[in-house]
């Protein structure tokens, strides 16, 4: 994959806007680190499931285009094949809503593409600021999880439903 200047890492995510935007980025995905080195944007397109149907926003619909700032390995997330899952953090965004990004045929939930490739037309993008977006009472604020965040977050990292999550408290 050659770099162009809209080259893009698309991934099929449950995870919701205000998610992305907390965490500055999008996490968990086993991919290929001189791919994704190659893209200036992550496109993140609609993966339904019952936490995030209030959003509203259709299955397989690019939802939000970030430009890439960063890409972290997270620690102990080895998938059962042993290769890393990755954070891909974002200092920008833009807020899109663009139907059937995610085409059917696609198993693995990350690709490789350019945004024109993607119907995302660069020009009429308007990107803001990551700051700007992190509303009072988010977790970094807050300085805290509840359990059920907290089972979500580790339930992604670690490729399992959060209901298989258990989670101990002692103090």
């Amino acid at each position: 994959m050659i770099k162009t200047d809209d080259a893009a890492v698309a991934v099929f995510t449950s995870e919701t806007r205000q998610e992305i935007l907390a965490r500055a980025g999008s996490r968990g995905w086993v991919l290929n680190r001189k791919s994704v080195e190659r893209c200036p944007y992550l496109v993140c397109c609609r993966r339904q499931d019952w936490d995030n149907k209030a959003e509203g926003i259709p299955p397989r619909t690019a939802f939000l285009v970030g430009r890439i700032s960063s890409l972290a390995p997270l620690e102990a997330s080895e998938n059962s094949r042993g290769q890393a899952r990755f954070h891909i953090g974002i200092s920008e965004f833009a807020e899109i809503a663009v139907a059937d990004v995610w085409r059917k045929e696609l198993r693995n939930p990350v690709a490789y593409s350019s945004l024109k490739q993607l119907g995302i037309q660069l020009k009429r993008l308007t990107f803001q600021a990551l700051s700007a977006a992190r509303p009072t009472g988010s977790d970094e604020v807050r300085g805290g999880l509840t359990i059920a965040e907290a089972k979500k977050g580790l339930a992604a990292t670690f490729g399992v439903r959060p209901e298989d999550i258990e989670i101990t408290i002692k103090g």
